[in-house]
């Protein structure tokens, strides 16, 4: 999971075709899937046997933010939750898991990316510019846009500022 999560820093088209060998070789399938109309699905995961775990994930919304969010949400579901359950994880509206799933995958998630004492320290000290965003992201062997992303989630900062620090992935059609 940490080699998956270094992942965040290179191109995505390098990265995914790395990210399907190491999570084949731990037993998960990723599989990407084009977005739906209308359908805001955003990630599904599921136990396919006792031993095989499935990921299929859309390029909704486009940004590497959301995208590997998603991944690691869906880990977290694979990971913390009922091998009997599909997870279906939609950006707005209820998806198939329960609040309490949600949230636990949310947290899980979130913390893995950026653990939240790193978060709290670094957010006392945020004045808002690229050049922190960027230091901070480097320290931790994320990408920028993770960090814009997360700060953008819990209102720090607009969902407009520092969107010039995401990388914008390839369309999946549907969005």
């Amino acid at each position: 999971m940490k080699e998956i999560r270094g992942l965040t820093v290179g191109a995505f088209t390098a990265a995914l075709p790395i990210l399907e060998t190491k999570c084949a070789s731990a037993g998960v399938a990723v599989v990407m899937e084009p977005a739906l109309p209308k359908i805001r699905v955003s990630g599904i995961s599921r136990w396919l046997t006792p031993r095989k775990g499935l990921i299929q994930q859309t390029l909704r919304y486009r940004s590497e933010d959301h995208f590997w969010f998603t991944f690691f949400h869906e880990c977290a579901h694979l990971l913390l939750h009922s091998r009997k359950e599909i997870f279906i994880d939609m950006q707005k509206g209820a998806g198939s898991a329960g609040p309490k799933e949600e949230a636990e995958a949310n947290t899980w998630a979130a913390d893995f990316l950026i653990p939240s004492s790193a978060m709290r320290a670094f957010r006392m000290g945020f004045t808002g510019t690229e050049t922190e965003v960027r230091s901070f992201a480097e320290k931790l062997g994320i990408a920028p846009g993770i960090v814009v992303g997360q700060l953008q989630h819990e209102k720090v900062i607009a969902h407009s500022a520092l969107n010039k620090l995401k990388v914008y992935l390839p369309s999946s059609g549907g969005d």
